[in-house]
């Protein structure tokens, strides 16, 4: 399998778990018949949570953690490839985010005050975490500046807009609540759905530049 393909698994399985776990439970019954991009009608976790939904969502999103912690480790090579320069925080954050990520679908579901804190600030340090590692990322390929070509930097622009666009989602999530707005808990549902969406569109971009770069890795040796 090919680094690029990697990529776009971390895309494709979370765009699927999440909406093929709401429509299972729109069809099943027991979840809101809305768009919650547009109404906010739900969270992802209740989404996923209702009805046969769940078992579809772990079965997806628990190997997507492993993956995950493959795909940061080789992030790490390849920009250590790009800057000769050593890359390990990005590898540690995005591990990191992975392993919240495991916390909080093991725990999605489950009853009591204990379990919902595990399951709230699983998802919390899942996302935070994983942006975090995407911005040093682009920080990190932006500093190469001419060295790489057009198309390229087309690519981390793109990956930029995105994470101001969650940054600025997470920003407004914060001055709604703290306002107090009658519509603040369903536009925080609203922002959740765009924030996990623009998150994931990171990787595809990745994958792209994989590509373009010709990057392959075997664990024998470096190509």
């Amino acid at each position: 399998m090919r680094p690029q393909h990697i990529a776009w698994m971390i895309f494709l399985i979370p765009v699927i778990a999440v909406h093929g776990a709401y429509a299972i439970g729109w069809w099943e019954g027991v979840a809101f018949q809305c768009n919650p991009y547009i109404d906010g009608c739900t969270t992802i976790s209740r989404a996923a949570r209702e009805g046969n939904a769940i078992f579809f969502f772990r079965a997806l999103m628990m190997p997507l953690a492993a993956l995950l912690v493959i795909f940061w480790y080789l992030q790490q090579k390849w920009l250590e490839r790009m800057t000769q320069k050593s890359q390990l925080h990005v590898f540690i954050l995005g591990s990191i985010g992975a392993l919240f990520l495991i916390l909080y679908v093991d725990f999605l579901g489950t009853e009591g005050d204990f379990n919902r804190f595990l399951r709230r600030y699983g998802v919390i340090f899942y996302f935070g975490l994983t942006v975090l590692a995407q911005i040093f990322s682009i920080n990190t390929l932006h500093k190469l500046g001419d060295k790489i070509d057009s198309t390229m930097r087309r690519y981390i622009y793109i990956q930029l807009t995105l994470i101001i666009l969650c940054w600025l989602l997470g920003m407004g999530n914060l001055l709604f609540k703290e306002i107090g707005f009658s519509w603040a808990d369903m536009m925080e549902n609203n922002i959740e759905w765009h924030f996990a969406l623009y998150m994931w569109l990171h990787f595809p971009f990745v994958a792209l530049m994989w590509k373009r770069t010709q990057f392959a890795w075997q664990f024998s040796h470096r190509n």
